[in-house]
């Protein structure tokens, strides 16, 4: 390795390097583009997939190149640190911290995404023989596994048990319910309207 002082700079170039990845990775779409992606124009390029292969790339090297040179600066200075043992092992149990509160944030959040989607189908009715593909997604996400011998209706069956739901009760269809208030809240037709006098006749 180097000296110190080298350390330090190239340490500092790597940083100037992951942040210029990082500042880049991140796409400031156009108004434009985000009122014709909303109102189903233009779907169908490509463009949206190859922007976030690229800006997945250069978020991970700009991760690295970060990591690097903070690794590079701290090695630096560890020369000049007395009790290099007790350090380290200081510096090792903070990474182990690290990992088991990242670990343990993505157990809560299975957890949680788990309570909430009960809570949600528990308040909203929702076809799930009729919507296979998000059934099985749901399912996944509650460790469901699929059977190629199994019928429709009992995966359905095992699914919404597994979301605190009775199989056996009717799923109401939310969709007429809406389309019906939009009915009844639409304004009648002229010639349904009934003219109203303004003024009142005096007898």
């Amino acid at each position: 390795m180097g000296s110190a002082p080298e350390l330090i700079v190239i340490g500092l170039a790597c940083n100037l390097v992951g942040l210029f990845l990082l500042a880049n990775s991140i796409v400031f779409r156009s108004p434009r583009h985000l009122i014709a992606e909303f109102f189903g124009v233009g779907k169908g390029t490509l463009r949206p997939l190859r922007d976030y292969v690229l800006n997945k790339i250069q978020v991970v090297l700009g991760f690295l190149f970060l990591t690097g040179g903070l690794v590079l600066q701290a090695w630096s200075f560890l020369a000049q640190v007395e009790n290099k043992l007790p350090t380290i092992l200081i510096c090792g149990v903070l990474v182990a911290v690290a990992c088991g509160v990242a670990l343990g944030g993505t157990l809560y959040s299975r957890r949680s995404f788990r309570h909430y989607l009960r809570e949600f189908f528990h308040q909203n009715p929702f076809p799930f023989a009729q919507n296979m593909e998000l059934t099985k997604q749901i399912g996944k996400a509650f460790g469901i596994p699929t059977q190629p011998d199994e019928s429709v209706e009992r995966y359905v069956a095992r699914v919404m048990l597994a979301l605190g739901l009775d199989p056996k009760a009717p799923v109401l269809d939310p969709v007429p319910h809406r389309k019906q208030r939009l009915r009844e809240m639409a304004p009648l037709p002229l010639e349904e309207r009934q003219p109203e006098s303004r003024f009142q006749v005096v007898s």
